[in-house]
């Protein structure tokens, strides 16, 4: 159904606060992020005044598309720790969760999270982890069921100027996705508060930074540590 005709009308709040200074390179810092998002009560409170009729579905539609429902919310929190001149840890955590509800049995697409990554579990390519312990048919990757309405990422990251603007990196990453429901397509991908932990992906690697101010250039080499599909 993520696949289907749909029609979003949906706002967002996003907030940001970061203790960064520009004038200190080598002071520690604290980012938080976070943003609220919900789609589809405006229409649906008029649809139901307004008594429309419903599809074969039960749900209402806009120009004979039915229209997305659903509250998302993400956080995401980073502190940057100067060990020493030109030596840092980052520590990174990001949380996720989006609900359909009432007009929709599911999240559009576009909507739902993925893992795998650059900027998640960087030992799996991108779209190809979760969700859960989730493994395509005979073990293929399936690009169209990996994807979720839950996330978690961690990262830890020791970063160290090499020279001038080339910099290093070691990275460990752990995380994944899930499902708010139980989807028959997506097997042992729905979260389970006495399954999840064992779900947790975990990779490492090391990576190369080109940083040119106005510019950074990243490339990461990540590894599988544990992955939850062999589980199954």
């Amino acid at each position: 159904y993520s696949y289907e005709d749909h029609f979003i009308v949906d706002w967002s709040y996003t907030g940001q606060y970061s203790t960064q200074n520009q004038q200190r390179q080598n002071s520690s810092f604290v980012n938080f992020r976070y943003t609220i998002e919900t789609a589809g009560n405006a229409l649906y409170g008029i649809c139901a005044l307004a008594h429309a009729p419903k599809n074969d579905a039960g749900q209402y539609e806009v120009f004979k598309v039915p229209f997305s429902q659903y509250a998302k919310a993400d956080v995401n929190f980073t502190y940057n720790q100067v060990l020493v001149p030109n030596h840092r840890m980052v520590y990174h955590m990001g949380i996720g969760v989006a609900v359909p509800f009432v007009n929709a049995s599911v999240l559009p697409f576009e909507k739902r999270y993925f893992s795998g990554g650059s900027n998640s579990v960087r030992g799996w390519q991108a779209r190809t982890l979760g969700p859960g312990g989730y493994r395509g048919k005979d073990g293929y990757m399936r690009y169209d069921m990996q994807a979720g309405d839950i996330r978690l990422d961690l990262n830890l990251e020791y970063r160290w100027r090499a020279w001038h603007w080339l910099n290093l990196a070691a990275f460990t990453d752990a995380g994944n996705i899930w499902t708010i429901r139980d989807y028959d397509s997506q097997p042992h991908g729905v979260f389970r508060w006495n399954e999840f932990y064992r779900q947790i992906a975990w990779a490492y690697g090391v990576g190369v930074r080109l940083d040119f101010t106005f510019l950074i250039f990243r490339v990461d080499f990540g590894v599988k540590l544990y992955d939850p599909t062999r589980l199954y």
